[in-house]
């Protein structure tokens, strides 16, 4: 769940930006006959080459690294609630899962010579990634400013009877030579691999968006339906912000004869193309140094105490905490570029977060909900319970019979956005009990959240004890073979939405959960897996998973870990409680970077067979429900939601969607 951004105040740098960046760029060559940053500063596209010089001509600094590593390591041992289960995690059926020791991977980190700054964080990056949280993630926005893209797109598509990896569309805007020609070959190799394996593999040991490696591998392709590039994490096989790991990658492609189709399988003779990373380069520089004043330079930086006497530095502390800037941050304001938007269906009235389609023709007793975020911003409470309701009435109105609830590609957001639309047809959801790991640092944040009445914190409730006394009396369960102290069992408070939305909320007395289908590519995540997980687990929708690998048992949701975090936000709370200079709290990144982790676990609805509370067998995160039924892509659907939306109705009308048991 993304913190909502908050309205804080604090105290910001003093010290002159000017001063800073002179500091900061003091190695740093000013010659602009040498500097590639400035050769390609007013270009739109360059190579991969030329993109690689400027992001790697910035030197590795010992000092700063060892900060950003002492960051990382205190938010990963005392915060990062899946960390003991992260080095040893049970073998789940299901799960793609591997053993990663986060501290013993930041010591190795530590100790290595790196050759420039963007190896080292690009590491960082890569060691949270395997464990395949997605919550779990070090974004260094210095070397995020270039959008980095194959010409060559793929998506996976059945096509008589096989799965095969076809060329979704070209990008010959940032590649002349890409040829529309290509479009719907199928391709057969790629770097001389068989390219369904290439594909599969890349999925599961690049990829950290899931543990489910159909999640994974849909993650990587692109549709014209579901277009992927979420935030600065993306990793697809064609689109990356992080610098990619080769520069050019050889497709052997075998295209259909001239006026047939891709499924006649009448091909030419199979061909190779050399296809190179191309880089889209970000505007807002001029040289190195500007790339850095404006992209890497942060009012954090180590390098401000080197101009301060030691007293001076302590004193100064207070001072470190540069509100704008991790607000900037928070709000991800930190992008020159961003990729194209997503395709999100057709344009609809009812805004941005949620879409009402009532199908035609022979699907006109079926309307879908595609709930594109659950993000809501505080302001928009309001016209989103309002938009919903609407959209409910109008269906009622239409004679709707069935409901597929569109979750793909829906990252997460509000959970109380996500408890406000279970409701409106349930009425009442169990809750999903949750925890907290312990810490003393910890346990001081949520006392003044509650001594001050702010804060998130304030926003969770017990059933055996009041105010912050459910962190103060922490309990002791097994994670990955250790004992772990965790807070008492808790649930998320929702009473500021049910307080103004309750009366706005429709009263469903129509739809039973068998005339419900959840309809998801597995990239339902966070929130939205938990919305997902309550639908199917304690309401009992079917759901429909789509996409994949075929004949691999997909699961619907994908990191439904419970809540995340960001240091950006945890920090504008520490500040708004005066707790920012406490000895225990993480520093800020001296760079220009952000850390996401899951800081409350969320455990499936207990049935008496489960154990007790606290058993990690029953943790959202390293269970698998798998969906009930499958859709793939075909060359009919994946250029066109309404088609797919069309196909999945006849298997709601059908019946073909059975709720499976347990």
């Amino acid at each position: 769940m993304k913190l909502l951004p908050r309205n804080l105040s604090g105290y910001q740098a003093t010290i002159s930006l000017f001063t800073v960046t002179a500091c900061l760029l003091s190695s740093v060559n000013a010659d602009n006959s040498t500097d590639p940053c400035a050769a390609i500063a007013r270009k739109k596209i360059a190579t991969f080459t030329e993109a690689k010089a400027c992001l790697q001509y910035f030197p590795f600094d010992k000092e700063a690294a060892d900060q950003t590593l002492d960051t990382v390591h205190k938010i990963v041992t005392e915060l990062y609630v899946f960390k003991d289960i992260a080095a040893s995690p049970p073998k789940t059926k299901g799960l793609s899962v591997v053993p990663v020791d986060l501290e013993h991977g930041i010591n190795i980190i530590r100790n290595q010579a790196w050759n420039s700054d963007q190896e080292f964080q690009d590491s960082i990056s890569l060691l949270l990634d395997k464990v395949h949280d997605a919550h779990l993630a070090y974004s260094p926005y210095c070397y995020r400013q270039f959008l980095f893209w194959q010409p060559i797109q793929l998506n996976a598509l059945i096509r008589n009877q096989r799965l095969v990896v076809n060329v979704a569309y070209v990008k010959n805007d940032v590649w002349p030579e890409a040829k529309e020609s290509w479009v719907g070959c199928e391709v057969t190799k790629i770097d001389g691999r068989d390219a369904f394996d290439m594909v599969v593999d890349y999925a599961v040991n690049n990829n950290g968006e899931s543990k489910d490696v159909n999640t994974c591998f849909n993650n990587i392709m692109n549709t014209k339906s579901y277009f992927h590039g979420w935030d600065d994490g993306a990793d697809d096989l064609g689109y990356h912000r992080f610098l990619p790991a080769q520069e050019v990658h050889d497709y052997t492609l075998r295209c259909p004869s001239n006026g047939t189709s891709p499924s006649k399988e009448q091909f030419d003779e199979p061909f190779t193309v050399s296809i190179p990373w191309v880089a889209q380069v970000p505007q807002g520089f001029h040289s190195a140094k500007d790339y850095w004043t404006n992209y890497c330079y942060s009012g954090h930086s180590t390098f401000r105490k080197r101009s301060l006497s030691e007293n001076e530095a302590v004193n100064a502390a207070v001072q470190m905490l540069d509100v704008d800037e991790l607000t900037k941050i928070h709000n991800n304001h930190v992008f020159d570029l961003t990729p194209p938007a997503q395709n999100a269906g057709p344009d609809s009235s009812e805004g941005e977060y949620v879409h009402f389609a009532a199908l035609e023709g022979e699907n006109s007793k079926v309307g879908v909900i595609d709930i594109r975020s659950f993000s809501i911003a505080n302001e928009d409470r309001d016209a989103f319970a309002d938009n919903f309701t609407a959209g409910l009435e109008s269906f009622e109105k239409k004679g709707i019979e069935k409901i597929i609830i569109d979750l793909s590609s829906n990252g997460g957001g509000d959970a109380c956005a996500g408890e406000f639309i279970i409701n409106t047809f349930f009425d009442a959801t169990p809750e999903y009990a949750s925890d907290v790991k312990y810490s003393p640092f910890l346990e001081r944040v949520i006392k003044k959240s509650y001594e001050t009445d702010s804060g998130k914190w304030i926003d969770y409730k017990s059933e055996k004890f009041k105010g912050a006394e459910w962190y103060t009396h922490p309990v002791e369960y097994e994670r990955g073979g250790k004992s772990v102290n965790f807070s008492q069992p808790i649930t998320l408070s929702c009473e500021s939405w049910d307080s103004s939305l309750t009366a706005k909320r429709y009263n469903n007395k129509i739809w039973k959960a068998s005339d419900l289908l959840i309809l998801s590519d597995g990239r339902c995540g966070s929130t939205c897996a938990i919305v997902a997980s309550r639908l199917r687990l304690s309401h009992l929708v079917p759901a429909m998973g789509l996409g994949g690998v075929r004949g691999n048992p997909m699961q619907f949701a994908s990191f439904p870990g419970g809540e995340s975090e960001r240091l950006s936000g945890f920090l504008l709370e520490l500040q708004s409680l005066g707790l920012q200079n406490d000895p225990d709290a993480p520093k800020p990144f001296p760079q220009r970077a952000d850390m996401g982790w899951t800081f409350r676990e969320s455990y499936r609805p207990a049935k008496d067979s489960d154990g007790p509370f606290g058993d990690s067998k029953n943790l959202l995160e390293y269970t698998a429900t798998n969906a009930d039924c499958r859709m793939h892509f075909t060359d009919e659907n994946a250029d066109d939601i309404e088609v797919l939306w069309g196909q999945v109705a006849q298997v709601v009308l059908k019946g073909q969607c059975p709720l499976k048991e347990e």
